[in-house]
């Protein structure tokens, strides 16, 4: 009898440590997976000023492309950049085209039901801009003087969610691939204004658009973080290390002010 109960015994282990096994395997994190290759695939901007784009050597740079560059450092790994538009940075890590997408992604309710952030490693916000010399919108006070005219914005982004709630049903929304175009179609008035981050459109103001200015509050409060396919935890916890490690090293700091941007920290606490 004992040598029957033991034998159960032993059989029921064995399919226990099967079983596990199995399970381990099939629910290995991505963060394994991406130090085992020793590659990480991040989603960036590459046109988009200061946050992902291409210098005059030719070279990607930008705010976010060092965040990811850093990611990789952290998990000793190399990192191929994937040049993203807003439009894409969800399917590209839904079919599996990046492992991570750090692109000025901010955060809502709405994206959190398909993909999964990091904690915030940057506050923005929206914001309205105008053209200056433009007398259509010279009594412009904010997005509520908009009615019957047209406003531009990036496809996909929260920008375009928010102009699109905001004043959709009152005014003509232009969406574009590129954020550049965006800022082309304010510059040549086939828009009479345009939605952007507020840092983005600072930023774009003083260096290559100053006959643009913004105009009215901001319309929103959102906070950028680091993109991941649902359903992996322990890569999401690897993430927000990595995130409370660079704010509260100094680190985002440093690399805001190298573009000169205004750093905007959010609260890290545990």
């Amino acid at each position: 009898m004992k040598k029957t109960l033991s034998a159960i015994l032993v059989a029921m282990l064995a399919c226990v440590l099967l079983m596990s096994g199995s399970y381990a395997l099939a629910e290995e994190s991505l963060l394994d997976q991406i130090v085992d290759k020793g590659k990480i695939t991040i989603a960036v901007f590459s046109d988009v000023v200061p946050f992902g784009y291409m210098n005059e050597k030719n070279e990607l740079v930008g705010i976010d492309v060092e965040v990811a560059q850093g990611i990789a450092d952290a998990l000793g790994v190399e990192v191929e950049f994937v040049p993203t538009t807003n439009a894409n940075r969800i399917p590209y890590l839904l079919t599996e085209k990046v492992d991570a997408v750090v692109a000025a992604f901010s955060m809502n309710a709405e994206r959190r039901l398909v993909v999964e952030y990091s904690d915030a490693y940057f506050r923005g916000g929206a914001v309205l801009v105008l053209k200056k010399d433009n007398p259509k919108t010279g009594g412009v006070t904010g997005i509520q003087d908009m009615e019957g005219m047209r406003i531009a914005v990036s496809k996909g982004s929260l920008n375009d969610e928010m102009a699109t709630s905001m004043a959709g049903d009152k005014n003509e929304i232009l969406r574009f691939d590129n954020v550049s175009d965006v800022y082309q179609a304010l510059v040549d008035d086939k828009a009479d204004a345009l939605v952007e981050d507020v840092v983005l459109a600072g930023y774009n103001i003083k260096n290559m658009y100053p006959e643009l200015t913004t105009m009215g509050e901001l319309l929103n409060i959102d906070a950028l973080g680091i993109g991941i396919r649902r359903g992996d935890q322990i890569f999401l916890n690897w993430l927000h290390g990595y995130v409370f490690d660079l704010l509260s090293s100094g680190k985002m700091a440093e690399i805001c002010a190298k573009y000169g941007v205004d750093y905007n920290p959010v609260n890290y606490a545990y």
